[in-house]
């Protein structure tokens, strides 16, 4: 990450609430809620380490915060941001569902996908049973044109979504089933980041996945999970799921032809149905579709830019764009949800 102009930083006390403005981004959106800092040179981990309690007030209020015009310090300054703005450590990527590579510990890069296309709004790790609280995100490097990474409110998809069809989720739950090692997607071992079955094995046994090995060191998996969650502070709904963006009707027309070509439905890299395994329509996947993107608030990433949300509450997405692009991620605040409780 660039470091803006070399300025004599400057320390702030606990008071220093007056040293940064805070306003909506978008004037016309309730989210992201911009700060920025009123005086130059103001490093951001040396302002949040004196304003915890004044970030986590912001955090709790508005869910989706934007750290702009800050002097970032790189990589080594956003992972001391993450860990002042944080209540827990940083998560491990594992389970993973895109290739992924670490700038620091338990740093990475936002998922890889090919720049042309679009990665549609989701929250992270809602398949797993133990998922993050609060993601962030920086902008190291800007893309040329395109690449931002647009975000949107689960509460208010779930208050869009035909009452019909969430009951039906809520009543049925999600099933997610993977394909691993067929010659597309990911591999087991890329997947869970070993070499080792038996690893493999404990995993899933503590994170109530089902395994399927078959020939050839082929993987499947199947896992069950809410489609709803209840926020753990306001007890809102919120449509916190995967089950329209695994879902094989969501992928770009020519890569879901190939898929359904050279594997058919049974060995995709993934797909979704509801939880009793049966099909979830396609009209039902472009309804939930088109409750995200009603949801969908997009602004241009500035270079040294650092976001923090409720991972929960505010759903992530990629535009395609061209040139470079590096937009850094840490996860933090595990949680476990009171139906994974064993």
């Amino acid at each position: 990450m660039k470091k803006l102009p070399n300025i004599r930083r400057r320390g702030v006390s606990s008071s220093s609430a007056e040293w940064v403005d805070v306003r909506p981004l978008l004037g016309d959106r309730a989210i992201p809620m911009l700060i920025t800092p009123k005086v130059p040179g103001l490093e951001l981990g040396e302002w949040a380490k004196d304003n915890r309690v004044f970030i986590d007030e912001l955090f709790a209020k508005h869910k989706a915060l934007l750290f702009r015009d800050f002097d970032s310090d790189g990589i080594e300054g956003f992972e001391r941001f993450v860990e002042l703005a944080s209540d827990t450590g940083r998560l491990e990527y594992k389970d993973r569902s895109t290739p992924r590579d670490t700038y620091g510990d338990r740093i990475y890069n936002a998922t890889v996908y090919p720049a042309e296309q679009t990665i549609n709004l989701h929250n992270e790790g809602t398949y797993w049973v133990t998922w993050a609280r609060r993601i962030f995100f920086a902008c190291a490097t800007n893309a040329e044109t395109g690449g931002e990474t647009p975000i949107g409110d689960v509460g208010n998809v779930y208050d869009r979504i035909d009452p019909v069809i969430r009951d039906e989720f809520a009543a049925k739950g999600v099933l997610y089933v993977r394909n691993y090692n067929d010659g597309f997607g990911l591999t087991w071992q890329n997947v869970y980041q070993t070499e080792e079955r038996d690893e493999v094995i404990e995993y899933a046994a503590n994170n109530r996945i089902e395994l399927e090995w078959k020939d050839g060191d082929r993987l499947r998996t199947r896992q069950r999970r809410p489609a709803v969650r209840l926020h753990p502070e306001t007890q809102r709904p919120l449509w916190f799921n995967h089950a329209a963006f695994f879902h094989v009707s969501a992928l770009d027309p020519h890569m879901r032809e190939t898929f359904l070509t050279e594997l058919g439905e049974d060995e995709l890299p993934y797909n979704t149905y509801y939880g009793d395994g049966t099909k979830i329509e396609d009209d039902v996947v472009r309804h939930i579709l088109g409750a995200y993107d009603a949801e969908k608030v997009a602004f241009r990433w500035k270079e040294g830019d650092v976001a923090l949300y409720d991972n929960m509450q505010i759903a992530h997405a990629r535009q395609p764009y061209t040139g470079e692009r590096l937009t850094l991620v840490a996860m933090t605040d595990a949680y476990t949800g009171p139906e994974d409780v064993a």
